[in-house]
Order: C-alpha cells, then structure tokens, then sequence
C-alpha cells in the first residue's frame, strides 16, 4: 500500500519480482481476453449469426438437404420445408451459474487492473475515466446475457457493445502499467 501513497509512476521502482509478478497477471489478463473473443466467435459467430438460437432459442435454419446413397437412389428435400421446431432459450439456471461466477470474479479481476493503472504516470481524470468506463463495461457485460436471452437487433448491439468495451478498457488497463514497469529509465545526462 506504500506505494499507492508516494503517488503516480511508481512501477518501474516496484522491486523485480513484484514487477515480473504484475506482468505475469497482466500477461493472462490479455491472453484471457483473446480467448473471450475467440470463444464468443465460436458461440455466437464472428458475425454474431448464431447471436439469437444461443441466448433466445431462435429456430434454425433449414438447408434443403440432398442426401446420397453409396449405390442408391438421390433424394430430393422440397425447398419449402417448415422451419425446424424452436430451440428453447438459455436455461435460467444456467445464466444464474454463469452470473454467480462472474459476480466473484470479475471484480477481482477489475481491482487488481484498477490498483495497478492508479500506479501509472496517467493523471487523475484519465485514471477515473477508465476505471469508471471499465466498471460499467464489467456490469453491462454480466447483464447482456440476460438481455440477451429476450433476443433481437438491440440485445445483440448490447452484447457486442459491452464485450468491445470490456476488451479495451480491461487492453488499456492492462498495457499501461506493463509498459511502465518495462519501460527503460532515462538517466540524467
């Protein structure tokens, strides 16, 4: 807490291993954050397509199949098939073991990145800004599946929103301080 007192630019005198410490945190902060992007790819496609069936339970998409035998016969599915039955939205119960999760963790994560931006050069505005924008971004996000469950254009730009300002405020936070504590010490000449 000592160094939180003597005020700003205080990483780059934090002793060795506190700094190879911090980095190492900072280091699975982003790959984590990499790791979201790529697995909300995944879930939801890159382009969000599968955005609605995952959260909402939207119905599928039917292809017209053409199904092939080895030696027989080539079937032909009519194009105007009905749509396949709806998938049934997210389970309550699963979003609340999500939620519960991210309730106890992502705080954590928010104040160890919160403690060490505030050891920054970056004045005392700019730290606030992005600590604020970095809460918000951590509750919007832990609400967006929620929303999400109702479906729609607006739950999706919301979850799309959230996500995109989690990566960067949680990215900034994160390569500030790393940079500091890494940058090289001027020497007076």
């Amino acid at each position: 807490m000592k160094d939180f007192a003597r005020g700003p630019g205080r990483l780059r005198q934090l002793p060795l291993l506190a700094r190879v410490t911090y980095s190492i945190f900072i280091a699975f902060t982003l790959v984590a954050l990499a790791e979201s992007a790529w697995l909300g790819a995944d879930m939801l496609g890159a382009d969000f397509a599968k955005f609605d069936e995952y959260y909402a339970g939207a119905p599928a998409s039917i292809r017209a199949a053409r199904v092939a035998t080895s030696g027989g016969p080539n079937i032909d599915m009519p194009g105007d098939m009905p749509e396949a039955a709806a998938v049934d939205p997210m389970p309550v119960r699963k979003l609340l073991e999500v939620t519960h999760f991210h309730l106890f963790s992502m705080p954590v994560y928010l104040m160890i990145l919160s403690h060490l931006f505030m050891l920054t050069r970056w004045g005392a505005r700019a730290k606030l800004t992005w600590i604020i924008a970095a809460t918000l971004s951590v509750a919007a996000h832990m609400a967006a599946p929620w929303l999400a469950r109702g479906g729609g254009a607006g739950a999706r730009a919301f979850y799309a929103g959230s996500g995109a300002l989690l990566a960067i405020s949680f990215g900034l936070m994160s390569a500030v301080p790393l940079l500091e504590m890494w940058r090289p010490r001027h020497r007076a000449g």
